[in-house]
């Protein structure tokens, strides 16, 4: 009978992993569309639309790090109620404020709180799984076509519910994906106690990277809208790009998963962050339609495999999800800084400006941390193998 139940719960969980992480990446996955309603619906420049992303997704990564020692505590399911709920508020209020930069950012960072909570959640549930990478693959590859769903929206909100449509659509996304979190009934990640890590301090460039590759990607990601604009594409075209692309991820989350066993882990790693820098090379320079739509299938086919291969190598270092969720934290506060900061280099030079900062973060500063990231991997598997052995020692 707990066997025929087994393959439910497993389904059970990835669904509800795909629900909650897609809820949770609109916060960045939905930027370009609310920085075109900041800018159209708002009147913000591209540094002010900027620094509201950096207030939510600023948010979403403080109250992951904040949480990250107790994430093990909570019941995944409560956690993620509460944090949607908060996010769904929080846009709603936003869609009728006045157009006050302060007061959006207020609301912003309760949003990104709001989101932080919600993958806070997703992370620690699957982070005990005995297969993280394929756990973590199947969840974003669900994630991800929910994304396309969801993306696809929001531009017709936009038209249909006025500028700032975005922010009416997001709490009804929110409202619909809320009664799909059933699969979080499953134990927590705190229950298994298998930790590898002899210092919490030795993930330390593992958060590195992850950081680093955050920054550059999502500096140029939250442009990317501005950018098609730019090439005078129509709204509704940039729309479908930026929508559709996103099914290219399940390439990236695929690969990751067919390849975790098969090729050596930092090999993988370090071929996706050269990826990701190409991809943002590829936005600034974006001469038409199909030099943007390569640019943006790129770039969920890189960001996908490695955020994979990230959050599997995390559960691997530390199966309570602690690691896990500090890296994703890290990861979207580095997304925060690069929104700003790529905003003040559209404003004082070009789109071309951030691919190039971007590049060099992702592709040639990031990979110079995976030597030292080798050496903790080794070290946790030289204790693994030494804990097997002691686990079948005959007593004495």
């Amino acid at each position: 009978m707990e066997a025929r139940k087994a393959p439910a719960r497993v389904l059970g969980l990835i669904v509800t992993l795909s629900v909650a992480q897609a809820i949770a990446h609109l916060c960045t996955s939905a930027m370009p569309f609310q920085v075109g309603s900041l800018m159209d619906g708002y009147r913000f420049s591209a540094t002010g639309a900027g620094l509201v992303g950096f207030f939510q997704v600023g948010a979403l990564a403080i109250s992951m790090i904040v949480f990250s020692p107790m994430a093990h505590r909570f019941s995944p399911l409560r956690v993620c109620l509460c944090g949607m709920s908060l996010a769904a508020g929080s846009n709603l209020i936003i869609y009728v404020v006045p157009p006050s930069l302060g007061l959006v950012c207020m609301f912003a960072a309760l949003a990104g709180t709001g989101y932080g909570l919600t993958l806070t959640a997703a992370v620690a549930a699957a982070a005990g799984s005995s297969q993280p990478d394929r756990m973590y693959a199947a969840g974003n590859s669900g994630a991800l076509l929910l994304i396309v769903a969801m993306l696809s929206v929001l531009p017709l909100a936009n038209i249909h519910l006025g500028k700032r449509g975005t922010f009416l659509a997001i709490p009804i996304l929110i409202a619909l994906g809320a009664p799909l979190l059933v699969g979080f009934r499953g134990r927590r990640a705190g229950e298994v106690l298998d930790v590898k890590l002899k210092k919490f301090s030795e993930g330390t460039p593992l958060l590195v990277i992850w950081a680093l590759f955050s920054f550059g990607t999502g500096a140029m990601w939250a442009f990317t809208e501005r950018v098609g604009a730019g090439l005078l594409l129509p709204g509704p075209t940039i729309g479908i790009v930026l929508s559709t692309s996103a099914f290219a991820g399940l390439v990236g989350t695929g690969l990751a998963a067919l390849l975790s066993d098969k090729v050596n882990r930092l090999v993988a790693i370090g071929a996706g962050l050269v990826g990701g820098g190409i991809t943002c090379l590829m936005f600034a320079t974006a001469s038409g339609l199909f030099s943007f739509a390569a640019a943006a299938t790129l770039y969920w086919v890189c960001t996908m495999f490695v955020y994979v291969y990230l959050l599997g190598t995390a559960a691997l270092l530390d199966p309570t999800g602690r690691l896990g969720t500090l890296g994703t934290g890290c990861e979207r506060l580095a997304f925060a800084v690069g929104a700003p900061v790529g905003g003040l280099f559209v404003d004082f030079g070009s789109y071309a400006w951030v691919g190039v900062m971007a590049a060099v973060a992702c592709a040639l500063i990031a990979p110079l941390f995976l030597a030292r990231l080798s050496g903790v991997l080794r070290a946790a598997g030289e204790a693994k193998r030494h804990s097997a052995r002691s686990a079948v020692a005959p007593m004495p």
